[in-house]
C-alpha cells in the first residue's frame, strides 16, 4: 500500500472516530476530513479521477465525488417540508395522532413507524422522515414525552421497510438502475424487487419492531402530560393557511407520483429524468402556487445535513478511488468465490456479500458504498462465468438496507434524522443510536442470511 493511500486510510478512520464519538460536530468533522484528503492529493498527484483533467487538477474532485442528485432530492424535500411546517400542517397532523392514539407512547412508536414504513415502501425513506419526523417532534412536546425512541423507531423502520421495494431504499435504485444498462443481467423490475425482497422484510420489519418494544420497556411506561387537553383540541384550528397546504399538498402528492412513473415507466422507455430534478421542481412550483416568505422557507432547509452528506461523499470517493473498497472486494472474492480458499459455495459468497455491505454501509453510509461496489460486481461476472452475480446484486441490497441501522450515518435517513432532531431540542446521542441500531442490523441481517440459505436457488438466482 502506497502512502498516499495509507494517509487518506488514516484520514478516513480519524473523521469517522469524530463523528461517532461526537468529539466535534460531525459537518466539522466530515468536511476536516474531505479538505484533509484533498490536501493529500494535491501533495502527491493522486485522487485525480476526473476525466481529462491532470494530476493538478485534483481539487476538481470536491465536485465529481459529491453525488448531487442526492443533495438536490433532500432540497427539494426540505422545501417541501418547511412549507408544510409554515402552514400548520404538522401541528395538525400532530393533534390528530394523538387523539388517535390516546396518548399511548408505545402506540405512538407502532402508528408513525408503521406509517413511515408505508411512505418508505412507495417513496424513498430519506423523503419519509423529512416529512414524518417534525411531526412526531410536535406530537411529543405537545404530550411532554422524550421523543428520541419515535425518532429512531421512525428512521430504523423506514431503512427497514424500504428494502422492500424498487424505489423504498437509494441504494435499490442504483441497483436497479446500474443492472438496466448490463446486458448480460436481466433487468431488476419494480415486480422483481417485491418478489425477492418483499417476504424478507416483513419478517425482519417484525423483528426490529418486537426488539424496539423489549428495548423501551421503561420509556413505555412513561405518563404523557396534557392528554385531556390535547384530545379536547380541534386539529382544524392550527392550520394557519389552508390554501397554501392544499397547493403544497397537491405538488407533493405529483411529486410523488413522479417518482413512482420515474422508474416504472419513464426509465424503461428511455426517458431519463434525475429524481432531483422532479424534487427541486415539484418544490418550485408548490412555491410559486404558494408564494411563501422565502427567507422563512430558506431558515428551515437542514443545510448543515447537506453540507455533512457533502463532505461524506468526498472522503468516501477518497477511499473509493485509493481503492480501498476495492479491497473489500477483492477479499470477499478471493476467500469465498469460485476456488475461493475457504469457500466457493455460490450461496455462502451472497451470505458473506450480505454481512460486508451490511458492516461497511454502517461505516461509509450505503449509498456510497452501493455505488462502489456495482461495477465490481458486474466486473466479477465478467471475468468468471462460474460465478452469477445475480444473487450478488440481492445481497448487496439487503446488506446495504439493513446495514444502514447501525450507527446514525449509515443511512442517509439516519442523517437527517439525527439533524432534525438537534433541531427540535431532542437531540440523539451515537451511543443512543447504535444502543438500538446495532443489535436491530445482526436481526435483520440474520433473517436475510436465513432467506438466502433457505430460498437461494429457488428464488435469488434469477432476478
Amino acid at each position: 500500500m502506497t502512502i498516499d493511500a495509507i494517509l487518506i486510510l488514516i484520514i478516513f478512520v480519524i473523521a469517522f472516530v469524530l463523528i461517532l464519538g461526537e468529539f466535534v460536530h460531525r459537518t466539522l468533522a466530515a468536511w476536516a476530513g474531505a479538505v484533509a484528503m484533498l490536501i493529500v492529493g494535491k501533495m502527491y498527484g493522486t485522487l485525480d479521477w476526473c476525466s481529462g483533467h491532470g494530476s493538478n487538477h485534483c481539487e476538481h474532485n470536491l465536485f465529481t465525488a459529491i453525488d448531487f442528485n442526492v443533495i438536490g432530492l433532500l432540497v427539494g424535500m426540505m422545501i417541501f417540508a418547511a412549507m408544510l411546517e409554515i402552514c400548520g400542517f404538522f401541528e395538525f397532523v400532530a393533534i390528530k395522532a394523538t387523539k388517535l392514539s390516546k396518548g399511548d407512547p408505545w402506540m405512538l412508536v407502532v402508528y408513525l413507524g408503521t406509517f413511515t414504513t408505508l411512505i418508505s415502501v412507495v417513496i424513498d425513506n430519506v423523503t419519509a422522515i423529512i416529512l414524518i419526523a417534525p411531526i412526531t417532534i410536535k406530537i411529543c412536546d405537545k404530550i411532554k414525552i422524550s421523543a428520541i425512541p419515535p425518532l429512531i423507531a421512525e428512521a430504523i423502520l423506514s431503512d427497514t421497510g424500504g428494502v422492500a421495494t424498487l424505489v423504498g431504499d437509494p441504494p435499490n435504485v442504483m441497483i436497479a438502475s446500474f443492472t438496466a444498462s448490463d446486458p448480460n443481467v436481466a433487468a431488476f423490475t419494480f415486480n422483481s424487487f417485491i418478489e425477492h425482497l418483499t417476504p424478507l422484510t416483513f419478517f425482519a420489519w417484525v423483528a426490529t419492531l418486537g426488539y424496539m418494544r423489549y428495548y423501551y420497556r421503561d420509556w413505555r411506561e412513561s405518563k404523557p402530560e396534557n392528554i385531556e387537553e390535547v384530545l379536547q383540541e380541534d386539529e382544524w384550528t392550527a392550520v394557519n393557511d389552508m390554501g397554501m397546504m392544499n397547493k403544497t399538498l397537491i405538488s407533493l402528492a405529483g411529486t410523488i407520483i413522479l417518482f413512482s412513473l420515474h422508474e416504472l415507466v419513464l426509465s424503461p422507455r428511455g426517458i431519463h429524468i434525475e429524481i432531483s430534478a422532479i424534487a427541486l421542481s415539484g418544490a418550485g412550483i408548490a412555491m410559486a402556487l404558494s408564494l411563501p416568505e422565502i427567507h422563512t422557507v430558506i431558515e428551515k432547509v437542514e443545510w448543515t445535513a447537506l453540507v455533512f452528506f457533502a463532505g461524506l461523499f468526498v472522503m468516501v470517493g477518497g477511499l473509493e478511488h485509493m481503492g480501498h473498497l476495492e479491497s473489500v472486494a477483492n477479499w470477499i472474492f478471493g476467500n469465498f468465490g469460485p476456488g475461493g480458499s475457504i469457500s466457493s459455495d455460490p450461496m455462502v459468497l451472497a451470505v458473506v456479500m450480505i454481512w460486508v455491505a451490511a458492516i461497511s454501509s454502517a461505516i461509509v453510509d450505503n449509498i456510497p458504498f452501493c455505488a462502489a461496489m456495482l461495477p465490481i460486481i458486474q466486473k466479477l461476472g465478467e471475468l468468471s462465468e462460474e460465478v452469477n452475480v445475480i444473487p450478488l446484486y440481492w445481497a448487496l441490497a439487503i446488506g446495504c438496507g439493513f446495514g444502514g441501522n447501525a450507527t446514525p450515518i449509515g443511512s442517509s435517513a439516519n442523517v437527517m434524522t439525527v439533524s432534525i432532531s438537534e433541531k427540535g431540542g431532542h437531540k440523539i446521542t451515537t451511543a443512543e443510536w447504535m444502543r438500538v441500531g446495532l443489535p436491530v442490523m445482526l436481526i435483520t441481517c440474520a433473517v436475510g442470511t436465513i432467506f438466502m440459505a433457505l430460498f437461494y436457488d429457488s428464488l435469488y438466482v434469477n432476478p
